[in-house]
């Protein structure tokens, strides 16, 4: 049969269990990260667990942290986090994340290594423009390996201390021994 969509270059199934294991723990360490915005907004709301579930449905890590900078500024609470930086941070860790959760893989033929597809043409058409249908991984598709995964698994750790620390910093270590939070 056919492909309905040929590429250059086919898309890889099967990665190496090392590469797939970091993949999977990158996306794990992001999770956690979501988990404990989401706890942070729930204590510092003081809702129950089903009105936060609502409030903060299915939204974006970087929302959440937004969600989380509001409600510090509205209580004048001080932390000794740089928000900004965390921002930054946790901006180009999900983004990366979402590469790498979203993304399909290629094997450059030429190098052998391991490429994350990216998409030639617009996912969403431009007002007045046509969307292209043509798709083909670009030659400047940066190679991203086990060694960018790894340090995208530290990024998201440092991440995770930090929140942790802003987590003490606006809700006082009582909060943090609440055994019904964890």
């Amino acid at each position: 049969m056919k492909s309905l969509h040929p590429r250059e270059v086919p898309v890889v199934r099967d990665l190496p269990p090392n590469l797939m294991g970091e993949i999977g723990r990158v996306i794990f360490y992001h999770s956690y990260v979501e988990w404990r915005l989401d706890l942070i907004i729930y204590d510092i709301l003081r809702t129950t667990k089903v009105l936060n579930s609502l409030v903060s449905k299915d939204i974006r890590a970087i929302d959440q942290f937004d969600i989380i900078c509001d409600l510090i500024s509205l209580r004048n609470d001080k932390t000794g986090v740089d928000l900004i930086d965390l921002r930054k941070s946790l901006l180009l860790a999900s983004t990366q994340r979402d590469l790498l959760a979203h993304g399909a893989w290629v094997k450059d033929p030429k190098t052998n290594a391991y490429v994350l597809y990216v998409s030639g043409g617009n996912s969403k058409p431009v007002k007045g423009k046509k969307a292209q249908d043509k798709r083909s991984i670009r030659s400047s598709a940066p190679q991203y390996g086990i060694e960018e995964c790894r340090l995208l698994s530290e990024l998201i750790n440092g991440i995770i201390l930090t929140i942790d620390e802003l987590y003490s910093d606006t809700l006082g270590e009582a909060a943090l021994s609440r055994p019904e939070l964890h």
